[in-house]
């Protein structure tokens, strides 16, 4: 993640820079040694300072990534969050795994503001691992689910399940995690085809959810559930949640215009 961001790239430089410097001085200080003892000493040098500096890189890279990620989930700003972080992902070594999750973050940006045809471009390119894979299918299914492309989301969400098969048994966490994903998004489908909700389920998965967005994405299938059943006063709870906790993303301009 270091050379992603401005801070972690400089310390990180400007740290490893500053040990070669001292093992130059330490070669200078001690040439009059035999030679093994001035390079063994330089070469120690060098070697803690490549360490620190990969240390203090990726510790500012993790704050700066936690940063950015604050304006999108703290403060609902993707707009924010987008014109900080559109160019992290290209800045990251191509085809790593810090790549991809960067991709998943900024899509996870551009369904936030509404613009899902950006969020499927970030999202179509392939993950090398059973984590980064299911977590894409979950996207794409998301992004084709808020667009109304139903058949899309239903091979989104058959790749996803056979995901979750592939690594229930070596990877029983990741498999919890994304199976949550699944259900809600099963629900999602449910709803806009007109088949039976499952109502508790929702409830309860907007009280255990961690995050805003995934609170605001249960509000909005809440408010098309019970659109599609006639019963107005829970319609306008779950509006009333979106326009008042909305922010500034798609679920807040989607909420005033009901």
């Amino acid at each position: 993640m270091i050379q992603g961001f401005r801070r972690s790239r400089i310390a990180s430089t400007a740290l490893m820079t500053f040990s070669i410097f001292i093992a130059v001085i330490i070669w200078l200080r001690d040439r009059d040694y035999p030679f093994f003892i001035p390079l063994i000493a330089s070469v120690l040098m060098i070697g803690i300072g490549f360490f620190s500096s990969r240390v203090l890189g990726n510790v500012l890279a993790s704050m700066e990534n936690t940063r950015y990620l604050g304006y999108l989930h703290m403060e609902l700003d993707p707009d924010k969050f987008l014109k900080a972080y559109q160019s992290i992902p290209e800045r990251m070594k191509p085809g790593s795994s810090d790549a991809a999750i960067c991709r998943s973050y900024l899509a996870d940006g551009y369904t936030a503001a509404g613009e899902y045809e950006k969020a499927l471009t970030l999202l179509s390119q392939p993950g090398d691992t059973l984590p980064v894979r299911g977590l894409y299918a979950s996207n794409r299914a998301a992004c084709c689910l808020h667009m109304g492309k139903l058949e899309q989301a239903r091979q989104e969400l058959k790749e996803l399940e056979e995901i979750i098969d592939a690594c229930r048994l070596n990877n029983g966490a990741l498999a919890k995690n994304l199976g949550e994903n699944l259900s809600l998004y099963r629900q999602y489908l449910y709803c806009l085809e007109g088949s039976p909700v499952d109502e508790a389920y929702l409830e309860t998965a907007f009280q255990k959810a961690q995050y805003n967005i995934r609170r605001l994405e249960i509000a909005r299938i809440q408010v098309l559930y019970n659109q599609r059943e006639g019963n107005q006063g829970a319609v306008k709870k779950h509006l009333r949640y979106l326009r008042q906790n909305g922010g500034k993303t798609v679920y807040k301009r989607w909420a005033d215009q009901q």
